[in-house]
Parts: structure tokens; sequence; C-alpha cells
């Protein structure tokens, strides 16, 4: 068996190793453009990525800016209107002709403001009043998204400045319009103090146009202290009311011009010192109640207890020519009583005609003149109650 083993040795021998070959160059391309397709793939997701979010922080830094810049402009909208308002009213005034309502000091000032107020205001419409639009529908493709976002940031920049722009406009706005509102609080004042000596020197105007001055004064003294056309109108309408009572003094003073004019004057004005504010209106005549020759004289009254107390009082020429004979001041007397029973009316029975003639000669024996010369002649003398009752209204 022995002779057999080397046989079987080299059967058993070991193969002789493998040459393995070298890569093929093909093998190296696909390597190398599968690392290129992988390495642009994650640039091109990181450009996408890196446009999204520069997109999204421009949109939002620009809707931001977009909300906030809505109060600014309301604000200003608002001032702009004020403003508007209180030129148109400012202009309106220089309409007012009475000089105690309007001096010429204040007319050159209001003037000047209103002007100025007005070039200021058309310098703010032009800032841009208009909501910037919203941004569009968002785009793809990355340099879309990068235009777009450079676009929303210049945007943004130029709202901000405008917004900062329109706060400054309005204070300044705001300011310009105190100064004209300040003026014309000036002016209402004036105009207010103006009116009791502008109805002292129109004494003798009816009661209509004075009422009519009163209310308008009224109006004036309680609108607000600035100038808006509240203020305009209610200026115009005292100055309309002011040229009214002038005019009724001026045509009254007229009506009774003649020889008795003196002597009527004096004895209006003595009636108006005792009648505790009541308006009066007169009218002189030559014959009343079947009086008025010679040394007899009449007189009628009537009264209103509205707007203050008014009466109109007709009397006879006689008075005029015997003014101030003791009679013919206690005849007036006596009328003024009836007059100012438009105060008094609840300290007797004004609704009793007997009543309303004992109280006018109560009320004239209260001013120390005769029961006699009072009325009582004709009506009898009053009551002691009713004598003190009209010693207690002025």
């Amino acid at each position: 068996m022995d002779e057999f083993a080397p046989e079987r040795l080299a059967t058993d021998a070991a193969e002789p190793p493998t040459v393995r070959e070298p890569d093929s160059p093909r093998r190296h391309t696909w390597l190398w453009v599968t690392g290129a397709i992988v390495f642009a793939g994650l640039v091109i997701t990181g450009v996408q990525l890196w446009a999204n979010l520069s997109y999204d922080d421009a949109e939002e830094a620009f809707l931001h800016s977009r909300t906030a810049a809505q109060p600014a402009t309301a604000t200003l909208v608002a001032t702009m209107e004020h403003a508007d308002k209180a030129t148109t009213a400012a202009k309106a005034v220089d309409g007012v002709t009475a000089p105690e309502l309007l001096s010429d000091e204040d007319r050159a000032a209001l003037a000047a403001g209103a002007a100025e107020l007005a070039e200021e205001n058309a310098d703010a419409g032009r800032i841009g009043l208009d909501l910037p639009a919203a941004p569009r529908e968002k785009p793809v493709m990355p340099w879309d998204l990068f235009l777009r976002a450079s676009d929303l940031q210049e945007r943004t920049s130029a709202l901000e400045d405008r917004t900062e722009t329109q706060d400054a406009t309005a204070r300044s706005l705001s300011r310009s319009i105190r100064g004209v509102d300040e003026l014309g609080g000036r002016i209402l004042d004036s105009a207010h103090a103006a009116v009791p000596a502008i109805e002292k020197a129109s004494v003798d105007a009816r009661f209509a146009p004075i009422i009519e001055l009163r209310k308008a004064a009224d109006e004036v003294g309680s609108a607000r202290p600035d100038m808006d056309s509240s203020t305009s109108a209610g200026l115009l309408r005292l100055d309309k009311a002011v040229a009214a009572v002038r005019a009724s003094a001026e045509s009254e003073l007229a009506a009774k011009a003649g020889p008795l004019f003196e002597a009527r004057r004096k004895a209006e004005a003595y009636a108006r010192s005792i009648s505790g504010g009541v308006l009066l209106e007169f009218v002189w005549t030559d014959r009343l109640l079947g009086q008025g020759s010679g040394e007899s004289g009449a007189g009628t009254a009537t009264w209103d207890g509205n707007d203050g107390g008014t009466s109109h009082i007709t009397l006879t020429n006689s008075i005029a020519r015997y003014w101030p004979a003791e009679w013919t001041r206690a005849l007036v007397t006596h009328e003024i009583g009836h007059a100012i029973s438009a105060k008094c009316y609840d300290k007797f029975d004004w609704e009793d005609q007997d009543a309303n003639e004992q109280w006018a000669t109560a009320w004239a024996m209260s001013w120390g003149f005769s029961a006699y010369d009072s009325g009582a002649n004709i009506y009898g003398t009053p009551s002691k109650t009713m004598q003190d009752a009209a010693k207690t209204c002025r």
C-alpha cells in the first residue's frame, strides 16, 4: 500500500491560487456618477429649503409690517378728515361781518391758520394711504422664491418707512389743528362776551330778533372750544342775529321819529328800567280806550312767560307829551306791572281779569305811586295781601 501513497498525495494537493483581475474603468465611472447625483440632490434640496425659508421669513416680516401699518394709516386718515373739517369751518367763519364777533386780527390769524392747515393736509395725502396688497401665491422654483423674497424685503422696508412718516405727519397735523382750534375757542369766547353790549345798544329792537340773538349767543357759549362745522354755523347764526337786531332797532327808531321822539324814548327807558328783564315792545298811538286828548292817557299790555318774559305795550302819545308828570309815570308803571306778570304770575290768580288789574295797581303802588294814580280809581284798591306780594316781584 505504501507504493501508492505518493500518487494520493499528488491527487490531494491544493489547487493553484486564482489570479484576480483589476476593476474595470466602467465600474469606477458609475460610482462617480452615483456620488455626483447624490451630492447634486443634496445641493438642490438645500437650495430649495433655503429659498423656501428665505421667502417664508420675508413674507412673515411683510405681513407683520402690513398689520402694524394699519393703525398708523387709520390715525392719519382720521386726522386728515379732522383737518379738512377745521379748514372748511375756519374759511366759513370769514363770512362773519360784525367786528364785535370777529376782529380783523383774529380774521387774519384764522385765514393764515386755515391756509397752512390746508397745505399740510395736502402734503399728508401724498404720503400714500392705501393698504399694500398681500403677497401673491407662493412660487415653487427656488430662483422665483429668492426673487420674491427680495421684493418682499424691499416692500417691507418701504412700508416701515411710510408708517414712520405717517405717524410723524399725524402728530404734526394734530398740532396744527390744535392751533386753529384754540383760536376758534378764543373767537367763540369773545363773540359770546360781546352780545350783552350789542343787545344794550339795540334796546329798541323788537323782542323776536332779540330772543333769536340770545339763543344764538347761548349756542356759541355752549359750543366746544374748537373749530368745526358747528362752530362756524353758530358764529354765522349769531352774526345774522346781530344784523337782524340792529336792523330792527333802526326800524323802530325811525317809526318813532317826530316831535315826541325824545319823550317817547325817555318813557320807554323808564319802563325798561323797572321791567325786571322782561322784553318790551312799544306802540304809540293818538287814541286808546277813548283816551289820549288833553291830559288823559291810556295804556294796554299783554304778556308771555316764555323766553324769559315778553310784553307788548301800547301807550297814547299824550303820555309822551306830559312826560314825566306823576300820572304819566304811574300809568306806565301800571302797564309794566302787567308786563312783569310774565315773571310773577304765580303770585296771583293770573287767569282772572280783575286779579290782573289788581296786581298791576298793587305793583305800581309798590313803587310809591298813589293808589289813585296807580289805577285804584278804576279797578279799586288792591288787598294788603296783594300789595305785599307785589313788593316781592322785581
